[in-house]
């Protein structure tokens, strides 16, 4: 189709009709407007912030997984470090130094977190004077086994807390460290490691324990810590098994330390909103700090986002030696929200809100017109009715027995009885027909109008017999009276004078005929006003399957494309279904307002095979989900029939979506049969199911207005269906089939028959 079909120029009577209904609404339709449009955009923005948190905290699970994972994988490789380091201590002393610092150097060129390792030997009491004789040469005059009195914190930077170490039975000094630490750490060249109250702790358990031992944090200068792996070496190797003999077999201690800093490395978009640190576990205790690293949000969270739950999460670091579980944080934000998505929920929250807006204002103004039609009602059958009690003429109604059932005044008058009198009794009796000079046998007008069922004159030569024996020369007629499905009940005699006032009575009678077509009027017009009311009642049904199928195309294509690599073929081809439904439901409400419009039908020589086909196509992908099988038997040779093709379409849509419905749920494969004919001079559609049928206390009902055997129907759809076959000339029934389940029939009047096409009567 082409694309400007789509524009609002193409509608220009769909539009004004939506411009009078808004320009007509209460004030009552513009609140419920603005309450429906404002409830929805909070509950598209709710589930979108929901979906956006809910990313956020997935997000926040994935950061902190791969980031443990991460400090797991760098522990280990600090250990195969230690380990490396410990094969080269225990080779040839010859050049162990030199292959000791070339691997220190180049472990910390691959391992950003390394600060520096080394090997501490383990000295006895009576070799210290000649170890600090030894170790001169390399570190200083000045080097002496020194202990530190801490003030609380883990650092050695005070230089009043530095005295030289008593004597003890045995020491650990630190007199190795490469690559070399930072000039401020320096001072720490020298200390005695086994009696520190920092490290001491640590490096009894290494003794022990054979195990690596971690140390608490470590402050080496004012803006770097590190925590040290210690792990002892035994001569012989392996050791006692006994804990309390394994320092004396100690030849000393290898350290190796790692910088915190680096051991959680933040990429800079994560420092903005993440806050982490290195906690000790519960159970692990320690004389100084509990907590190895913290950093905080580079991005503090604003007051609104306060609002938001935080998310916070424990991680265990699986590492045996390593006594510090990974604290990660986070604040929930409303600023990551896509601000095009949340324009987009409000704008399509205007969308069901716009609708509802139409629905209160078609209802008011069909409660309006509904009023007007009442009133025009009312004035039509009182003017009826004063009419047929002033009209001259005699007005008298039989049945089917010809037995009086009215009497107008004038029919008083010439029959000289009251009405009282007259009614239910036999019309012979009242009505005495005579007829002068009569020279053949005439037909008694009454019996021939109820079997022929037609109108028929009475003889020029009629005169009334009254009862006090006067002749009262008569004209009139007597026509056939029908009920609303066509039968015949009774007929209608009308007769007058036509003796001294035939003049008169002649003039009355062309006053009574223009009366008479302002009142076919007024009928017409109340008919148009009511059918409005109804077709207006039936929006909703009728447009409810394609803002359906478009709200789910529209939710397939949202969700397309929030994946990574959205498929656009897939979102274009669901777009475009989206479109044509859209198609389909400005089609459907202009058909629905030019049924009752002020003009004449679009009706056109019609396919019916060819408007069936084009519904099973629409209808294919509901039957294929609902696997439901159809048996098509298209007629051969079929006569085409003059109808209006989309709203002949819509009608046979509506049975097969009944069908479907009636099939859903049961235990046997659904099977939807369709078969169209040409018998008795009628184009016949037959759609049935092998559903559970419908109820004989119910299959006389399911025409009538808002009657439905669906929990959620809304009982027009079948109403509207037999509106517009009745509209094409046609009639729609049903009934229930033998062989189980139900069957409605469509039978349409041919276009070939010699007669003329069906035309709407209605304005």
């Amino acid at each position: 189709m082409r694309r400007r079909d789509f524009r609002p120029a193409a509608f220009p009577s769909l539009w004004l009709g939506q411009h009078h209904l808004l320009a007509n609404a209460p004030r009552k339709a513009w609140a419920w407007f603005l309450v429906s449009w404002a409830l929805l955009s909070l509950l598209g923005g709710s589930v979108l912030i929901a979906m956006d948190l809910r990313h956020q905290q997935q997000h926040f699970d994935r950061v902190v997984f791969y980031m443990t994972r991460a400090v797991e994988a760098r522990l280990k490789n600090a250990e195969m470090v230690l380990y490396g380091l410990e094969d080269i201590i225990t080779s040839d002393p010859s050049v162990r130094d030199t292959q000791l610092r070339s691997y220190a150097q180049q472990a910390a060129r691959r391992y950003n977190f390394i600060y520096s390792m080394g090997f501490q030997p383990h000295i006895a009491h009576y070799q210290r004077q000649a170890f600090e004789r030894a170790v001169r040469g390399n570190l200083g005059p000045d080097f002496l086994i020194r202990d530190y009195q801490h003030d609380g914190s883990a650092s050695w930077r005070r230089q009043a807390g530095w005295r030289r170490a008593p004597e003890r039975e045995s020491y650990i000094p630190f007199v190795m460290a490469e690559p070399a630490l930072h000039q401020s750490a320096r001072s720490a060249i020298g200390l005695d490691l086994l009696a520190d109250a920092v490290v001491g702790p640590t490096v009894t358990r290494a003794l022990r324990s054979t195990d690596i031992e971690v140390t608490p944090l470590l402050r080496l200068s004012d803006d770097q810590s590190a925590i040290a792996y210690i792990h002892a070496l035994y001569s012989p190797s392996p050791p006692s098994d006994s804990p309390l003999m394994r320092p004396e077999e100690s030849i000393g201690i290898v350290t190796l330390l790692v910088r915190t800093d680096a051991l959680l490395d933040l990429r800079p978009e994560q420092r903005a909103w993440l806050n982490i640190s290195l906690s000790r576990q519960e159970g692990a205790s320690s004389l100084y700090d509990s907590t190895v690293y913290q950093r905080r949000a580079t991005q503090p969270p604003r007051w609104l986002d306060t609002l938001l739950p935080a998310l916070t999460q424990h991680e265990q670091i699986d590492t045996p030696y390593f006594p510090y579980e990974l604290v990660a944080s986070t604040q929930l934000r409303f600023n990551m929200v896509d601000r095009v998505s949340l324009f987009l929920a409000v704008l399509a929250a205007a969308l069901p809100s716009y609708l509802i807006l139409l629905i209160v204002a078609i209802r008011h103004n069909a409660r309006l017109d509904r009023e007007s039609a009442d009133d025009s009602l009312f004035r039509t059958r009182e003017n009826a009715s004063v009419t047929l009690q002033a009209i001259s003429d005699a007005v008298i109604t039989i049945d089917n027995l010809r037995m009086v059932q009215y009497m107008n005044p004038a029919a008083e008058r010439h029959l000289g009885l009251r009405e009282e009198e007259a009614i239910d009794q036999p019309l012979g009796d009242v009505f005495m027909l005579r007829y002068e000079f009569a020279r053949r046998a005439i037909t008694d007008p009454f019996v021939e109008c109820l079997d022929k069922q037609q109108v028929c004159e009475l003889e020029e030569n009629s005169y009334l017999l009254r009862p006090n024996g006067e002749k009262l020369l008569i004209e009139g007629s007597v026509s056939p009276l029908f009920d609303r499905g066509g039968g015949l009940i009774g007929a209608v005699l009308a007769f007058r004078d036509t003796a001294p006032l035939r003049r008169r009575m002649l003039e009355a009678l062309e006053t009574s005929e223009t009366r008479l077509k302002q009142h076919e009027y007024e009928l017409a017009r109340v008919t148009r006003i009511t059918s409005m009311g109804e077709m207006a009642s039936g929006i909703a049904h009728e447009i409810n399957q394609p803002l359906s199928a478009i709200m789910s195309y529209c939710q397939a294509s949202l969700s397309l494309l929030e994946e990574d690599e959205p498929n656009l073929e897939l979102i274009v081809q669901a777009i475009q279904s989206a479109v044509a439904q859209a198609d389909r439901a400005g089609k459907i409400v202009r058909r629905l307002r030019e049924f009752v419009a002020k003009k004449a039908r679009q009706h056109t020589p019609v396919d019916v095979n060819h408007a069936i086909s084009n519904v099973l196509a629409l209808a294919d992908y509901d039957l294929r989900q609902a696997e439901i099988a159809v048996d098509y038997h298209p007629g051969v040779h079929l006569p085409l029939v003059y109808a209006d093709t989309i709203q002949l379409e819509q009608v046979v849509l509506n049975l097969v979506r009944n069908a479907i419905d009636a099939m859903h749920g049961q235990d046997h494969p659904g099977c939807l049969s369709v078969e169209t004919s040409y018998s008795a001079r009628r184009v016949c559609v037959k759609i049935g199911d092998n559903g559970p049928g419908i109820g004989d206390d119910k299959i006389d009902d399911v025409f009538a207005p808002f009657f439905s055997t669906k929990i959620s129907g809304m009982g027009l759809g079948l109403t509207i269906c037999q509106t517009i076959i009745e509209s094409f000339g046609g009639h729609i029934s049903a009934h229930n089939r033998s062989s189980g389940g139900a069957e409605f029939v469509v039978e349409l009047p041919p276009l070939d028959t010699g007669q003329p096409p069906y035309t709407d009567t209605r304005e």
